[in-house]
């Protein structure tokens, strides 16, 4: 498969504040590709260059190995969802899906919109105004409205992040299958890991105006490139040793060189996790058999590691210090 987007040398700075630092980037065709990082990291900035929103500093924008970065929004076939959905509330569902056609002037509108209602199965609201509907059917509605259209790729900007839990979890699974019926390339921004490691074919995480890390969930979870990407990757932030990093499940508790406090206990399911501090006031995150009182002294062994070297050279995974 060819590159559906590729990103060339983008930056972007606001007054001093560098937002975008060089960034390259290529995506391949038919790939759901998630970009992950906390708040104010720029993930948003960097859909709206891709989008035409906004314009780089420096650098270029390539969609099907054409050079967009100076053509407009309107000019580049894509089709943004936004974490608010930017859903018209005078109007009614149909009127939603059917607007970008009819401003394009697109002909058998009708026959469009109802394809697509049925394919995402909101034939039964399309006469409902937007007021009128739950948060996970203006969601179907905001993803109908950018269907609609036929657009070359699909830009979301957390949208699932205003469901509850409940709804964000069936909303997920509907949108990864929907991904790939169409068989379109997704790029989709979010904060939240479980997303991004349900959706993603590939994930980016964004830190300091770069992707410190592209792989699939798996591989930042499990070799992670740097000491901050094991820290943001995952439930718990990895525990380092020495500069030596393993993740909580990676120790076995009972004997061991290694000894630590216990501050807290707690569970998740049937696992148990154990909080504590070691002499030194390193903070310790354990994966335990049962559950320890506070104050208690563990001991422990690590049987897996990885020590981190320079931020641009992947970390060496070991067995047992």
């Amino acid at each position: 498969m060819g590159n559906k987007l590729e990103l060339r040398n983008i930056s972007k700075s606001y007054g001093r504040t560098k937002v975008i630092d060089n960034m390259s980037l290529e995506v391949e065709e038919g790939e759901f590709f998630v970009v992950l990082g906390p708040s104010g990291t720029g993930k948003s900035t960097l859909l709206k260059i891709i989008v035409g929103i906004e314009q780089p500093d420096s650098g270029k924008v390539f969609i099907d190995g054409r050079d967009v970065t100076r053509l407009p929004p309107n000019k580049r076939n894509l089709a943004m969802v936004f974490q608010n959905y930017a859903l018209y509330p005078n109007m009614n569902v149909y009127n939603n899906i059917a607007f970008p056609l009819k401003m394009h002037r697109i002909r058998y509108i009708d026959r469009k919109v109802k394809e697509v209602a049925a394919k995402l199965n909101i034939t039964e609201i399309l006469q409902k105004k937007i007021y009128q509907i739950s948060g996970g059917q203006q969601q179907r509605v905001a993803l109908a409205r950018a269907i609609v259209r036929n657009p070359s790729m699909f830009l979301l900007d957390e949208p699932l992040s205003n469901l509850d839990a409940r709804v964000r979890y069936t909303a997920r699974s509907e949108l990864k299958k929907l991904q790939q019926e169409l068989n379109q390339t997704f790029v989709f921004v979010t904060h939240d890991q479980k997303e991004a490691e349900a959706l993603g074919d590939r994930v980016g995480v964004l830190h300091n105006g770069v992707f410190e890390q592209v792989s699939d969930y798996k591989d930042l979870y499990e070799k992670p490139k740097t000491a901050w990407i094991g820290d943001f990757v995952g439930d718990f932030p990895i525990n380092i040793i020495d500069n030596k990093g393993f993740r909580p499940e990676w120790a076995k508790i009972g004997s061991g060189k290694f000894s630590m406090t216990v501050s807290l206990s707690e569970s998740v399911s049937d696992v148990y996790f154990i909080h504590g501090l070691m002499d030194d006031g390193t903070g310790i995150i354990l994966k335990s058999p049962k559950p320890f009182g506070s104050g208690e002294v563990v001991h422990f062994s690590v049987e897996k590691f990885i020590e981190f070297k320079e931020a641009e050279n992947p970390p060496q995974a070991f067995s047992s210090v």
